[in-house]
């Protein structure tokens, strides 16, 4: 189990919450009486842009991981319960974003699954083009609440300025900006996810400049917050 920063050891009767960004085993405290979990799916890398000539290539943005809440009782959760990070999705130079990996929590009654958004894509070179949509949310299920995460957008350029697609931000947020330069020899890469499950921007190549990699995803989580 992983932690996040400020949690903290809180005696009984009072909620606790633990966040999990890698993969673990929540444990059944004593005098439980009902938990709380949120699933976040990783988010999708930003794509790449190619090396390009006297043009401009630009990637989108990757999609954000999806969200799901469910609320169990005490006599619906074992005495641990198995918990599945997704990874955020990896940047690739001059190729589309690798997708965002799928979080979830095994109770006795069921598995609460988050899925991660997808990759963004990258549009041909071109002098003036809109490029295309986005890596799409991921979505979710087995919660009271299931929610897709927020698409990455398109890039576009105009022959004066290029500009990469921002990432998907998720229910906690964390998409990221997407990048920019005028028709001068640039390879900005894109920038990574700032939250959990938060989608990476896509990167750019302008003028006659190298491939440029895709922003990365942001890890997802799962939240477990306990009642007694």
């Amino acid at each position: 189990m992983v932690q996040a920063a400020g949690d903290k050891v809180i005696a009984p009767g009072v909620p606790n919450a633990q966040t999990f960004t890698a993969n673990g085993t929540w444990t059944k405290p004593s005098g439980l009486r009902a938990v709380l979990v949120e699933v976040v799916g990783g988010g999708g890398a930003g794509g790449g842009a190619a090396a390009t000539t006297a043009n401009h290539t630009k990637g989108a943005g990757g999609g954000a991981g999806g969200y799901a809440r469910k609320l169990w009782q005490a006599s619906e959760v074992g005495s641990t319960m198995t918990v599945t990070v997704g990874a955020g999705g990896t940047g690739v130079s001059g190729a589309a974003g690798n997708a965002g990996g799928n979080s979830s929590i095994v109770s006795l009654v069921g598995t609460v699954t988050a899925n991660g958004g997808g990759g963004g894509p990258v549009a041909a070179a071109a002098t003036t083009s809109f490029g295309i949509n986005g890596g799409s949310g991921g979505t979710a299920s087995g919660g009271d609440v299931n929610s897709t995460g927020g698409g990455g957008t398109h890039g576009w350029g105009d022959g004066q300025l290029a500009a990469s697609g921002n990432g998907g931000s998720s229910v906690l947020g964390g998409g990221a900006r997407g990048v920019s330069a005028a028709a001068t020899s640039s390879a900005i890469a894109g920038v990574a996810g700032g939250q959990y499950g938060g989608g990476g921007s896509g990167a750019i190549s302008v003028g006659t400049a190298a491939a440029a990699v895709g922003g990365a995803g942001a890890v997802g989580a799962v939240i477990v917050t306990t009642y007694f």
